[in-house]
């Protein structure tokens, strides 16, 4: 899948929701798309692991590290409702595919499939139109509280998402 398309689909979820201020409720987002949600702490040789889904008894189950922060919980829920929405015949296919590992978001992941769930969720919970409503307004510290994501996810999205240019209208001179 394209990285446009990835865009494309976290941009449709957002439109889709009528969704235009920050913080965007990924509880409540993926709660629509089918998602039950249970934060349990996981066991110390799965602190590795932010999140995973499960799909026991064909409904799928989001299950979110609660030992992590409520930032990077919000990301473990965009990202696993992107591989819901993106990869979902794949994940019917290998359930394995759904297990998020802790690897630094600017770090490149090999694997595709994690690239665009992790595309998805940066687009989701910080979408372009919102951060260009406040980036000239607000620091990187505070964009990260507005959006309820951490500051590497906001320092992401302004080195990845420009403004939209202005496009001065195009004038005539008269004679």
């Amino acid at each position: 899948m394209q990285t446009d398309e990835v865009i494309e689909k976290a941009t449709e979820v957002i439109n889709l929701s009528y969704l235009k201020e920050p913080p965007v409720d990924v509880y409540a987002l993926a709660k629509t798309y089918g998602l039950e949600i249970e934060q349990q702490p996981f066991p110390e040789k799965y602190q590795h692991i932010s999140g995973f889904i499960s799909l026991s008894n064909g409904s799928p189950k989001l299950f979110v590290n609660d030992n992590d922060s409520q930032n990077r919980k919000n990301f473990t829920v965009a990202h696993e409702l992107g591989h819901w929405l993106l990869h979902k015949d794949h994940l019917l296919n290998d359930p394995n595919l759904a297990v998020l590992f802790r690897i630094p978001l600017g770090t490149l992941n090999q694997d595709p499939l994690e690239r665009e769930a992790n595309t998805f969720a940066a687009n989701l919970l910080v979408p372009k139109a919102m951060l260009d409503a406040y980036r000239d307004d607000k620091g990187q510290r505070e964009l990260a509280q507005m959006f309820g994501v951490s500051e590497e996810v906001i320092g992401y999205r302004l080195e990845h998402t420009r403004e939209t240019p202005r496009h001065p209208e195009t004038q005539t001179t008269q004679e």
